[in-house]
């Protein structure tokens, strides 16, 4: 009951999730004096339904929200229910939800979970993961988290398997290591999927969402406050 509380508290403060469609203005270049650990500009996610629609595992509010609001900055979502690699692709190059080059300073990506459970040929999804990191290669390149996708409980998923999990992780790391500004989330240590994830066996839980909030602001700082 305690996580959950802070997890409602800390969702009152935060301001208002940016939908997918929506933009924001690029901003100015960050002050040699910026404060560590904390991005200039609001945090910017792509993914899927662990971003757009938290609820759906009963949870209030989304990691990235949650990581932004202890970063004391704004969290813009644009993501899709059931998004894989193949749709961030498109989000991050159409529209309104396309990146813009100095919009921020830090990206979070999240879309390997369902990657796995569409059963993408490695081939696909991977190119569309070269695609995105190279867009977001252009100056003033932002810190990328790119999050490793996450055992989960439900028997019908591949991402069942730890070795699905692990050799799509491989995979996926394969293909960061060709971009310096990417770094691995990976959230595995302490996950539970029966207590972070909802009766669904997918979603995570108010709990799962702390979880992973904590992985994405520790590798922030991380990133951010580097020599």
């Amino acid at each position: 009951m305690r996580v959950r509380a802070l997890v409602i508290a800390l969702a009152a403060v935060a301001t208002s999730v940016v939908a997918g469609a929506t933009a924001v203005a690029p901003v100015a270049q960050a002050a040699s004096s910026r404060e560590c650990g904390r991005p200039h500009g609001p945090l910017v996610a792509y993914g899927h339904s662990y971003l757009a629609s938290p609820q759906i595992g009963g949870a209030p509010a989304s990691y990235v929200t949650l990581a932004a609001v202890a970063m004391r900055v704004k969290p813009v979502i644009r993501a899709v229910n059931g998004g894989t690699t193949l749709n961030v692709d498109t989000l991050v190059h159409s529209g309104k939800t396309r990146w813009v080059p100095g919009t921020s300073d830090l990206v979070v990506i999240d879309s390997g979970i369902n990657d796995i459970k569409n059963k993408l040929p490695t081939a696909q999804w991977t190119g569309a993961l070269q695609r995105v990191l190279a867009t977001f290669a252009v100056p003033p390149v932002p810190t990328i988290l790119l999050v490793r996708p996450l055992q989960v409980q439900a028997p019908n998923h591949p991402g069942h398997d730890p070795k699905v999990i692990a050799a799509y992780a491989a995979a996926q790391r394969k293909v960061a290591s060709k971009f310096d500004a990417v770094r691995i989330v990976d959230a595995s240590s302490g996950w539970n999927p029966r207590l972070d994830l909802s009766v669904d066996g997918i979603h995570p839980t108010a709990v799962g969402e702390v979880h992973l909030a904590k992985a994405v602001q520790n590798a922030a700082q991380r990133a951010l406050c580097a020599p």
